[in-house]
C-alpha cells in the first residue's frame, strides 16, 4: 500500500488511466521485487522463439522489448512509464549468450544515471506484467505512453504480430519509429 501511495503522490492530481497503469505495475511487480536483475554480473542476452519468431530474452528467459518512441541510443521511458516497462539495466558490459553478435550489445546512460542495455541501438525493457515468469510475451504490440511496444527480433527489428484472418491484435501504431 505504501508503494501505491508513493506512486499516486508522484503523479499529482490522479488521472485514472495513468493511475491504473501504476496500479498494474505495483501488482505485477510487487513494488519492484519481481524485476529480474543481472545479480551484479554482466547482463546476458540470448535468442528465444515462439509463434512470433525469434526474439531477445535475458539470461533467465524473460522477454525484452523495445519502445518505438525511443530514438537510437536514447530512452524516452521514465517515471510511471519505467514502472510499467522497467529498463533492462546492468553494471557491466552486456554479454551475448547465444544467437546474437556481442558487438550488437551496448549500453546507454539513463537520466537517473543507471546503465541500460541496448541491442543495435535500441534501449531494452521488461514488461512488469510478465517479469515474474520467463517465456511471457504479454507486452507484445501494446500501445502505451505514446507509442507501441514490441519484442525485439534477432536483427534488432520490432517483431510485429502476424496477421490472421481476423486482422491484427487490435492495437494500432499511429506513429513512426525513431529508427
Amino acid at each position: 500500500m505504501r508503494c501505491l501511495h508513493a506512486i499516486s503522490t508522484a503523479l499529482g492530481p490522479p488521472r485514472v488511466a495513468v493511475l491504473a497503469l501504476a496500479v498494474l505495475a505495483v501488482v505485477a511487480a510487487g513494488c519492484g521485487g519481481a524485476i529480474p536483475s543481472s545479480n551484479g554480473g554482466p547482463a546476458g542476452v540470448k535468442l528465444d522463439h515462439s509463434e512470433l519468431g525469434q526474439y531477445l530474452v535475458d539470461s533467465e528467459g524473460h522477454t525484452l522489448y523495445l519502445f518505438e518512441r525511443d530514438e537510437k541510443g536514447e530512452s524516452y521511458c521514465s517515471g510511471a512509464c519505467a514502472s510499467v516497462w522497467p529498463p533492462f539495466e546492468t553494471d557491466s558490459t552486456p554479454k551475448s549468450m547465444g544467437g546474437i553478435p556481442a558487438s550488437a550489445l551496448g549500453t546507454i546512460k539513463r537520466d537517473d544515471g543507471d546503465m541500460q542495455v541496448t541491442y543495435r541501438g535500441h534501449p531494452l525493457y521488461y514488461y512488469a506484467a510478465d517479469t515474474s515468469t520467463a517465456d511471457q510475451e504479454k507486452g507484445e504490440d501494446v500501445n502505451q505512453f505514446g507509442a507501441s511496444w514490441y519484442v525485439v527480433g534477432a536483427k534488432g527489428q520490432p517483431v510485429e504480430p502476424k496477421e490472421n484472418s481476423g486482422g491484427s491484435k487490435g492495437n494500432s501504431n499511429n506513429g513512426g519509429s525513431g529508427y
